[in-house]
């Protein structure tokens, strides 16, 4: 047995446990009247009442199957396939790195759950995410043997590093959570980066983050398939926070560059994988600042929009923005691979073309001030 049949029993487990927690949490949803209300907000696209629990739905997969797996490698280690065997003390010595992560993935979904039952105002809500990640920066700086969830770019200065990966974490959490603005659209998302993730992680023969990422892509389809157009249940800002989270925390673990790299392009990678959220938070902030609207209120000029907008449906339109970030994904990802500058600049000039296509999207015309079309 191979680690790639490791991997696809991982996402199969992850994918049929989202499956059925989401269905649990939709009924939830309805005995407890969790539900967003068509036309709350002026942003807001959809019809009818719909189940506001899943994210907590994707929270229950995910520590389900992640922490079970961990679990299982303390109580019943025998029960694990044998090509496992040889990492189990590793395991259990990753077991910490899973706690802090796992703190802050329940941390951000209950925020963004109290923030679905309440609106917060942004003050508070920054002010809380910002509190969450630095908590979860300092616990993997001094209670892990070697800090993981970090950004470097080549120092090693702790107050540079705390700096910049705090940054990434905040940004990476509100940009998804401004990317959750289609049925199926976020979720789809998560699903490609954590596999995109995954197989860079893989590559690198780094079995516990490759698995870690393969979870999360399994339980964004399980999710999605009730989350597709027309969805039956929303993951709100809890599941925005949760997934934006995981994706910023798989945007760190992977060693992308080596000492055997050939360029120092490899560190771009987490860029292009979530190059599309990341253009688009950039594109949309823009834009309100030029409407006089503040950044933090929705309204319809996401590159989502700007397809149907062109005539696109909503299907055809989120389809297209994964097709996008597929592309730009496999784009970067294809710098692990880069031995020269010649091949990192036919990289970028790839990433060049399709970020210039989506430059001419967003000069379709915007949405009215109020965000309604």
């Amino acid at each position: 047995m191979s680690w790639i049949y490791i991997y696809i029993a991982v996402f199969i487990a992850a994918s049929i446990t989202a499956f059925i927690t989401t269905l649990i949490f939709k009924k939830l949803s309805w005995k407890l009247n969790f539900l967003d209300v068509p036309m709350k907000e002026g942003h807001k696209l959809h019809e009818k009442a719909t189940p506001l629990l899943g994210g907590m739905a994707m929270l229950s997969a995910w520590l389900l199957v992640a922490g079970g797996g961990i679990f299982v490698s303390f109580i019943a280690p025998d029960s694990l396939p044998e090509l496992v065997q040889p990492y189990i003390q590793g395991i259990k010595k990753v077991s910490n790195l899973f706690i802090v992560i796992a703190s802050g993935a329940v941390a951000l979904a209950i925020m963004g759950l109290l923030d679905d039952k309440k609106p917060m105002g942004w003050k508070a809500k920054l002010s809380l995410q910002c509190l969450i990640c630095l908590t979860v920066i300092f616990l993997d700086s001094y209670l892990l043997e070697k800090p993981r969830i970090r950004i470097t770019l080549f120092h090693e200065q702790p107050i540079i590093t705390w700096v910049l990966t705090l940054g990434w974490f905040l940004f990476i959490i509100n940009a998804f959570n401004f990317f959750d603005n289609m049925d199926g659209l976020a979720a789809g998302l998560a699903f490609i980066a954590s596999l995109l993730f995954a197989s860079v992680a893989a590559m690198r023969d780094q079995h516990f983050v490759a698995s870690l990422a393969v979870t999360t892509a399994g339980i964004s389809l399980g999710y999605y398939f009730w989350n597709k157009y027309p969805a039956k249940i929303f993951m709100g800002d809890c599941g925005s926070h949760f997934l934006g989270y995981l994706l910023a925390v798989q945007g760190t673990l992977p060693m992308f560059y080596t000492g055997d790299s050939a360029t120092v392009a490899p560190v771009l990678i987490p860029l292009m994988v979530l190059s599309l959220p990341i253009f688009d938070t950039f594109a949309v902030s823009i834009i309100r600042i030029r409407l006089g609207k503040a950044i933090w209120i929705g309204d319809h000029n996401h590159i989502s929009h700007r397809f149907l907008k062109m005539g696109m449906s909503k299907k055809v339109a989120v389809m297209t923005v994964h097709l996008l970030s597929l592309i730009m994904g496999l784009s970067g990802v294809l710098l692990l691979f880069a031995k020269d500058n010649y091949a990192v600049s036919f990289v970028l000039l790839q990433i060049l073309v399709i970020m210039i296509l989506i430059c001419v999207l967003h000069s379709v015309k915007n949405g009215d001030k109020n965000g309604s079309e």
